[in-house]
């Protein structure tokens, strides 16, 4: 990676590297995956980061006091609990004490930027609020993907020589009040770098304020835009790039505050800086609000401990009828319990739902390239459609069609009005809203590209790498890779309910190009010359489950032999059975308890093409734990679609290597995922999106909540609360492995960063050995009857 060397001071690049590497990314919204909010954080314990994170956001990563007191209450959380967690200064007894207390917390102040110093001394000042508006306004349209009729004429120069440009002509600042605002605007440095420097030579930071966490603040006050800006650098250093997008939008963001300072009255800043110019939190307070959110989770914890110590390894296995390999998804482990109980004798997997083949998708027609892999990876080639010359020319009318559509959904002629006196004429385009479908591409065949020559030793190494991790080393006559996707009309979040472990895409593409892959008879033949060999009537077929009617689609069966035409007939009986039986399960929480079972999956498909509906489905909503495991610990177990559950023999993994990748890769996605919902639900305004019903798609490619403002980061409101109360239950992901403690160990010692997720406590580790638990701490194993007891 090439870079230049700053003008700005070294302590001074210090404090924006480290400022800006706090800020988690927010990936668009066609491929926005879950993300852990604090992913800037995980090197430092958890009870520290809320302290740095409340200074800057105003908001604790903690659920209110009341929440924990109410919980204790309700015996959610004993006694002993409070006694595994508590130390010297905070004793189990006063822990009580703490919450019973009316008017005891963690409440505190951010540190102000000079806007909010402004609304403090002006009477109806709302310079906090207009600063943000106008950094969103310029970047909408600096990042805009084809939403707004206007394109700016400098988006080629960068963000902030864009801004500054722009800016030097824009009245909007002196009309509201910030007089010379233009003129300010002109005495900058073209450079951004040199435009930081000069703003922070001009403000005013108390010495008792550390730049850190000073420059954290400002871009905390556009933690949206911050958060795509970190994508692009992001997206961008996979390719060795330096994006400096990010360090750009902070030095536009002071740049206003430097301008305020410079336009009002300074003796009223300085007076409020001396004076309020700190966060005042109290770090004790939340120790103790730390310390009640693990009581919380080890009550969770203990549970699924036990329930997985009473599980029986079952006798011999025969050969399966059909295996059917899932994603971990939580959402998956419904669907494979309900599988497992109408053909119980078929066997099903739980593996990442890429399955082991991080590939880019590239569109046949359009041309578009998407990562069909966690976004932790980077794809190592690209399939695309095989698409005859006249279904690439309808391909490419019905995109353009399908563009221009969305092109007057977004102009100004679609506003109510015209709808309204267009009446009748209106109504048939507003239906085909309701016509979406599960996200797969639903290609006719697909092929890597260049699959001529070059790319079959890839495509043998990709397939020895995924049944060695998925574990399949017996096969049944008909295996099943079955990707997952979701189905909603009118949401611009639909991408979160897809895969993530597909880039917050469906797993059609991935499950596809895994069956294809595995029956090639090359493949076969090179798999065969390195000791696998596969079976000659084992099939494999790929299929995709929508997670919306739990109806599982196979694709390709005009092309299924005859030979195991009956295995078919076995799998597509045993899958509606399925369905039915899954329905009827999610079909409470979604209020549709009452449904009739004749009825229920004609519910469930209007339910996807309604587009009033805000919670089409659950999504991952209450995730709690991951496990990684042999499936008889958990085939028995109801677990209610809260746990990923990844399939994993540690006797076969010799030298760890699966055991290394579960917890480098699956269990970090979990981790965000559960990280992500978590954070939405113990601060729903500040790291969650709002209320769905009042957002808008800006740039074409996130949310505001309104009219204008910053992007919205996290997940609405209507994704983890019913209306009435919250759905999801904020614990942090407990993650149990059945391996050798000192396999465990080995790679801990060897990954650094998976290591600080549990030494920090983001997350927490259980292993399981025989019939005993242990809890990983930084200073040995706990056995489960402790579980807990030292952080």
């Amino acid at each position: 990676m090439t870079t230049t060397e700053s003008p700005i001071p070294t302590k001074t690049r210090h404090a924006i590297r480290t400022a800006t590497e706090r800020v988690a990314p927010l990936w668009p919204l066609q491929s926005f995956v879950a993300v852990n909010p604090f992913l800037g954080f995980t090197g430092v314990p958890f009870e520290q980061a809320c302290v740095k994170l409340a200074g800057a956001t105003g908001a604790l990563p903690l659920l209110e006091v009341d929440e924990y007191r109410a919980t204790f209450e309700a015996g959610e959380i004993a006694q002993h609990h409070l006694e595994q967690n508590a130390d010297a200064v905070w004793t189990s007894e006063r822990l009580v004490d703490f919450v019973k207390k009316p008017q005891t917390g963690a409440d505190g102040a951010t540190i102000p930027t000079m806007a909010d110093l402004l609304d403090r001394s002006l009477p109806r000042a709302h310079w906090s609020v207009f600063i943000v508006e106008e950094i969103s306004k310029w970047c909408a349209v600096h990042f805009d993907k084809n939403q707004t009729t206007w394109i700016s004429p400098w988006r080629e120069l960068g963000l902030y020589k864009a801004w500054r440009e722009a800016a030097l002509s824009d009245r909007n600042p002196e009309a509201f009040g910030l007089k010379g605002f233009r003129r300010f605007v002109r005495a900058l440095p073209g450079d951004a770098e040199e435009a930081t420097e000069c703003c922070l030579d001009l403000l005013p930071i108390p010495g008792n304020v550390d730049l850190t966490d000073f420059l954290h603040r400002q871009l905390m006050t556009i933690p949206g835009w911050a958060g795509y800006a970190q994508y692009l650098a992001r997206e961008d250093l996979f390719q060795n790039k330096d994006n400096p997008v990010l360090r750009e939008l902070l030095a536009i963001r002071l740049a206003y505050d430097a301008a305020i300072f410079s336009a009002f009255d300074r003796a009223i800043a300085l007076k409020e800086a001396a004076e309020a110019w700190v966060s005042h939190w109290d770090e004790s307070a939340i120790a103790a609000l730390s310390k009640w959110q693990l009581a919380y989770e080890c009550g969770y914890q203990e549970k699924l401990g036990k329930w997985l110590l009473a599980a029986q390894p079952p006798a011999a296995a025969s050969t399966p009828c059909f295996q059917a390999v899932f994603c971990i998804d939580v959402r998956s482990g419904i669907f494979r319990r309900h599988l497992e109980s109408v053909a119980k004798d078929c066997q099903t997997i739980g593996f990442a739902g890429f399955f082991g083949f991080p590939v880019a998708y590239r569109n046949a027609a359009s041309g578009a390239t998407s990562a069909r892999c966690p976004v932790l990876l980077t794809p190592v080639t690209t399939a695309m459609a095989s698409l005859t010359e006249t279904e690439s020319r309808d391909r490419l009318v019905s995109n353009q069609v399908s563009g221009a559509w969305k092109a007057f959904q977004n102009s100004a002629a679609s506003c109510f009005t015209f709808v309204e006196a267009a009446g009748i004429f209106f109504g048939p385009n507003l239906g085909l809203k309701g016509s979406s479908s599960c996200g797969c591409e639903h290609e006719p065949s697909l092929v890597f590209e260049g699959e001529q020559a070059a790319s079959l030793d890839l495509q043998v190494d990709l397939a020895l790498g995924a049944l060695k991790n998925m574990g399949l080393t017996h096969f049944a006559r008909l295996v099943l890779i079955c990707g997952h996707g979701s189905q909603s009309a009118n949401n611009p979040y639909a991408s979160a309910l897809d895969c993530g472990a597909c880039g917050g895409h469906a797993g059609d593409i991935n499950a596809r190009l895994a069956a294809s892959t595995l029956n090639h008879p090359e493949v076969r033949r090179h798999l065969e010359a390195r000791g696998v060999k596969l079976p000659d009537d084992t099939l494999f077929l790929a299929g995709i489950h929508n997670t919306m009617t739990d109806e599982v689609s196979l694709f390709d069966e005009e092309s299924f032999p005859a030979s195991h035409q009956k295995d078919f007939s076995n799998l597509r009986q045993s899958l509606d059975q399925a369905q039915r039986l899954s329905n009827a399960e999610r079909a409470g929480l979604l209020g549709m308890a009452q449904v009739s079972q004749e009825k229920m999956p004609a519910s469930f498909m209007n339910r996807c093409a309604d587009i009033s509906q805000v919670r089409p489905e659950w999504g991952l909503a209450n995730n709690a734990a991951l496990i990684a495991a042999p499936r008889w610990r958990t085939a028995a177990l109801s677990l209610d679609g809260r746990v990923f559950l990844h399939d994993y023999d540690a006797g076969s993994d010799v030298d760890s290597s699966i055991l290394t990748l579960i917890l480098c890769a699956p269990v970090v996605v979990a981790s965000w995922i559960n990280l992500q919902y978590y954070a939405s639900r113990v601060n729903p305004q500040e790291y969650g999106s709002g209320n769905k019903t009042l957002h808008n798609v800006t740039g074409g490619l996130g949310i505001v909540e309104g009219n204008t403002g910053d992007l919205r980061t996290g997940l609405p409101l209507q994704s983890i609360n019913d209306g009435t109360r919250f759905v999801h239950e904020a614990r942090r992901l407990s993650v149990f492995v059945e391996a050798p403690l000192e396999k465990i160990d080995v790679v801990l010692a060897a990954q650094a960063g998976v290591c600080d997720l549990f030494r920090n406590t983001w997350l927490h580790l259980f292993a399981m050995e025989g019939s005993a638990i242990f809890r990983w701490s930084s200073s040995g194993w706990i056995p489960f009857q402790d579980l807990g007891a030292e952080q």
